[in-house]
């Protein structure tokens, strides 16, 4: 059984929680125990997020909403705290700045039920940044929007499913890497590192809106450039050879 872990954090937007909650209300649920959602200090009123999360699912939902005001608690930390209310052997995890593609969750299960119950595995697939906003996105017809390829989807999952035990075992993600990309880069470095098998599925199977204004893909980049290193730095960094 898996737990869906999904983030949601000040950067975004109601539109992107919705949205995003949309495309997992489209997958096959039938393996699914339940969904958590974190609010990581958004300005959004809690009762405006419960209103959207638990709107038309079939699973048991779970809703924490934290308006602590620290600024160093970023995704990293809303990760973590998601995961902590996962009680399946999986978790697979999420944001609300991410579509998924109806078939994702049931992809990505299929190839750790082709390697057995004892299988440690991590899995990700390929993501793609599209030229749109949220609000003209659909979730069905995402294959068609135009778009680029992640540059960084060699080396950095922003949707995945890894084993809770296993994510336990290398200590989740490393809350003092602030910066976009960065934890996430290096808790996949950190499950390679210890002997963890990593699959990428070769399929856009997750899709990025563009945040617009400040928010865009392009600073985001820019601003991992002014302290001096990318994602794929931090990977190169690590003297470690890629996972996939």
């Amino acid at each position: 059984m898996i737990t869906i872990c999904l983030t949601y954090f000040r950067s975004l937007t109601l539109a992107n929680l919705r949205a995003a909650l949309d495309s997992v209300r489209c997958q096959d649920l039938s393996r699914v125990a339940r969904l958590v959602v974190v609010d990581n200090n958004t300005d959004d009123r809690r009762e405006e997020i419960e209103a959207i999360v638990m709107s038309g699912f079939t699973i048991p939902v779970i809703v924490r909403s934290f308006k602590h005001g620290d600024l160093t608690r970023t995704h990293a930390w809303s990760t973590n705290m998601a995961v902590r209310d996962a009680e399946t052997p999986w978790v697979f995890c999420t944001r609300a700045d991410y579509i998924l593609d109806q078939h994702a969750v049931a992809k990505f299960w299929a190839i750790a039920d082709a390697q057995g119950d004892d299988w440690n595995g991590f899995v990700t697939s390929n993501g793609k940044h599209l030229h749109a906003c949220v609000e003209d996105c659909g979730t069905l017809d995402l294959r068609t929007a135009p778009g680029v390829e992640f540059s960084y989807t060699c080396i950095d999952a922003g949707v995945w499913m890894a084993r809770r035990d296993v994510f336990d075992r290398v200590g989740g993600l490393n809350e003092r890497l602030s910066a976009w990309g960065h934890a996430q880069t290096h808790f996949q470095y950190k499950l390679h590192a210890a002997g963890t098998e990593c699959v990428r599925i070769n399929e856009t199977l997750f899709f990025h809106p563009t945040h617009g204004g400040e928010r865009d893909l392009a600073k985001a980049h820019a601003d991992l450039v002014n302290i001096g290193m990318t994602a794929r730095e931090l990977w190169e960094r690590y003297d470690g050879t890629r996972p996939y």
